[in-house]
């Protein structure tokens, strides 16, 4: 059972050594990403997601009908599992094993053969069935299963309603998504601890995220730490309060047949801890994957991807030790014109 690098960060403040990314794959950001916010409750907001996403891959959303009170609730949880005791977590399960309901684990999946360490700690819930992944959830602090259930089905909802504006803005029928394409969910929270060297280190290297849509809370908001990639440099990105951001991921990209590109991004690490709270919106691993045939024409526009299991894909995607933006491509689910 190893340590959570929160529990055994040395109090000289050195950055251990293979925790120090090589600078080729640390280059500095070069701006900011004007990423657009979207009000979930304007008319058009469809039309002003699917702009956002031809331009960014990802935008935020307000007005989304999650209650403040709830995402306060939540991330006090998540804090407050981060600060017990060691031997407190040791009770969360951290045997590695991705198909655990719950673990808790530093970096990544790979931690045992990786070559660099991110600098983060990960508490991993499956949320898919609920009532029956929440029985293994944290036990301490002891509302913790009802606020975080509750912020779970809020947050599903969230996707369904977001999904279904993607469906109409690329012309899908109505509940294209409500299908095996969105049956799995997960919910990381990612806890950055505090880097004395933040410019040494990654809490995520280069990569896109490998399912449908990804919905991300981070706090506290004067805290850097998310970075997207585009047109070749690094762009920092600023979040408004109480808002949730939205990537496009891995799986909307092949379902798109290449219309919508899954967001390039990366974490920072800083001074001061941050945490942050992503539920994925996954297919089910044996839901076949492919692009809508309603988007595909034989001649006009032939699919760019041919069918496979995500179980398949994500298994190619976690034993990736490296950045995994360009899986699709370089492990040949993409058919090459």
């Amino acid at each position: 059972m190893a340590n959570l690098l929160s529990d055994c960060i040395t109090a000289n403040g050195k950055t251990v050594e293979n925790y120090v990314f090589p600078p080729e794959r640390r280059p500095p950001i070069s701006g900011k990403a004007d990423v657009p916010i979207i009000d979930l409750q304007e008319e058009n907001a469809s039309k002003h997601i699917m702009k956002a996403i031809q331009e960014f891959g990802l935008f935020q959303v307000i007005n989304h009908g999650v209650s403040k009170d709830l995402i306060d609730e939540a991330l006090k949880v998540f804090k407050e599992v981060f600060e017990l005791p060691p031997e407190e977590k040791s009770k969360i399960n951290m045997e590695e094993d991705l198909n655990q309901f719950c673990r808790i684990y530093s970096s990544s999946y790979n931690f045992n053969t990786e070559k660099f360490h991110y600098w983060r700690d990960v508490l991993k819930h499956h949320c898919s069935p609920l009532e029956e992944c929440i029985k293994f959830w944290p036990q301490n602090p002891e509302n913790y299963k009802e606020i975080v259930g509750a912020y779970v089905t809020e947050l599903k909802d969230l996707g369904a309603r977001i999904l279904e504006c993607i469906s109409e803005g690329i012309g899908l029928e109505k509940g294209y998504f409500a299908s095996e394409l969105s049956a799995d969910n997960i919910l990381t929270v990612n806890h950055y601890p505090p880097c004395s060297n933040p410019s040494l280190t990654l809490g995520l290297t280069k990569h896109s995220d490998p399912n449908l849509i990804t919905i991300l809370q981070a706090v506290p908001l004067h805290v850097p730490g998310l970075e997207l990639f585009k047109d070749g440099q690094w762009l920092s990105v600023d979040t408004v309060p109480d808002a949730f951001v939205i990537f496009v991921g891995n799986q909307l990209e092949v379902v798109s047949n290449g219309g919508m590109k899954a967001a390039v991004h990366r974490v920072s690490n800083a001074t001061e801890a941050r945490t942050s709270a992503a539920f994925f919106i996954n297919p089910s691993y044996e839901c076949m994957v492919e692009p809508a045939k309603e988007l595909v024409q034989a001649e006009i526009n032939p699919p760019l991807f041919k069918a496979f299991k995500y179980r398949d894909f994500f298994k190619v995607y976690t034993g990736h030790d490296g950045e995994r933006h360009a899986i699709l491509e370089d492990f040949g689910f993409m058919i090459k014109p």
